[in-house]
């Protein structure tokens, strides 16, 4: 197995962002009026070479996202972003030798433009996300947050996942108790 980990671009934001300043309300607005930036920083994105076929995590940004929403403060006032189409994750790919008919499977962390942003690059790939995250980014109240589903490619449909609450447990080892005793 091998992980390749791809920057796509890079990003600044607010320092309030980075270091959480506040609680609440006063929480998320504090990027909008925070003079002070971050340096440049690098997006990731992640390939895995498994014997199964490619796991992207993430797809990172897309040079699209030069033109953010003019109407959403967040895109507006706090965040800035640098990415050229050949940083994108399907060029990078390619570089690596990695074709998009070669990722099996992409698993998004979370529906933030800085991880779907490549989505285009893989249209015959299984995409999974959070189903309560696939909640989050629907609707009005999505946008407000900073989700912008109308960026996906027309045939995006995640499959949802459901994670467990409970302490994760490896396999090999309760399997490796149970024929000890």
């Amino acid at each position: 197995m091998r992980v390749h980990a791809i920057e796509t671009g890079r990003v600044k934001v607010k320092m309030a962002q980075l270091k959480g300043r506040g609680h609440g309300l006063l929480r998320r607005a504090a990027p909008l009026f925070d003079p002070n930036w971050s340096e440049w920083l690098p997006i990731y994105a992640w390939a895995i070479e498994h014997d199964e076929g490619v796991i992207a995590v993430d797809t990172g940004q897309g040079a699209h996202l030069k033109s953010l929403p003019a109407w959403h403060p967040y895109f507006k006032f706090a965040v800035e972003f640098d990415i050229e189409p050949e940083k994108e994750i399907g060029p990078q790919l390619r570089s690596l030798g990695i074709g998009p008919r070669d990722v099996r499977q992409v698993v998004l962390t979370h529906l933030h433009i800085d991880h779907d942003g490549g989505l285009a690059h893989f249209p015959n790939s299984k995409i999974l996300a959070s189903g309560g995250e696939i909640k989050a980014a629907s609707g009005i109240a999505g946008r407000l947050q900073g989700y912008l589903p109308n960026r996906w490619p027309s045939w995006f449909d995640p499959i949802p996942l459901s994670f467990e609450k409970s302490a994760f447990r490896n396999p090999l080892l309760v399997h490796s108790r149970r024929a000890s005793r």
